[in-house]
């Protein structure tokens, strides 16, 4: 169960970051009841569960991030809505390096397909150029173990230029 919610967290962030849009200078975050509205307008936001830890010159610019609940919760929904602007087409042979702690302890260190990801949430490969939107949902497993877990994804073009990055942190309760 554990690897299924590492694969399920990963594969959350992933499809996050791989459509989303746009930064400013700002930070806005707007709450609808336990439901939070991120709108990154900042490289240097962060929200209670992720960090947008791109820049400027990354491929992938982030317009807005809603997750609800968050932070999540095993064993729950877990609803994406996101935004983004991808300023050139993604090829294929795009790829994540992608690491999960669970606290200090490495549990996963992966380097994953971006058109095989983005294929689990209904997108194709290549991603074109221009907005990109996401609705998704998935089922959090009770089971997952309590204990802080932290999340670094990196995403890269087939010739190493930086698409976006993205850092999330999430405890769960016993």
């Amino acid at each position: 169960m554990l690897k299924s919610f590492i694969v399920i967290w990963a594969f959350f962030i992933v499809f996050a970051h791989a459509n989303i849009i746009n930064r400013r200078n700002e930070f806005v975050f707007n709450e609808f009841d336990d439901q939070v509205l991120i709108q990154f307008q900042s490289p240097k936001t962060t929200a209670e569960t992720i960090h947008d830890c791109g820049n400027a010159d990354d491929i992938l610019q982030i317009e807005y991030l809603k997750i609800a609940p968050d932070p999540p919760e095993k064993g729950h929904e877990l609803h994406i809505s996101a935004v983004g602007y991808l300023s050139e087409r993604v090829l294929e042979g795009s790829y994540i390096n992608l690491t999960v702690k669970f606290g200090m302890i490495k549990l996963l260190q992966k380097k994953l397909d971006l058109c095989e990801q983005v294929e689990k949430v209904d997108k194709t490969c290549p991603l074109e150029r221009g907005k990109q939107t996401l609705e998704h949902t998935v089922e959090l497993p009770k089971e997952i173990p309590p204990g802080k877990y932290y999340v670094d994804v990196q995403v890269y073009t087939p010739d190493n230029r930086r698409i976006a990055c993205l850092k999330a942190t999430a405890a769960f309760r016993p």
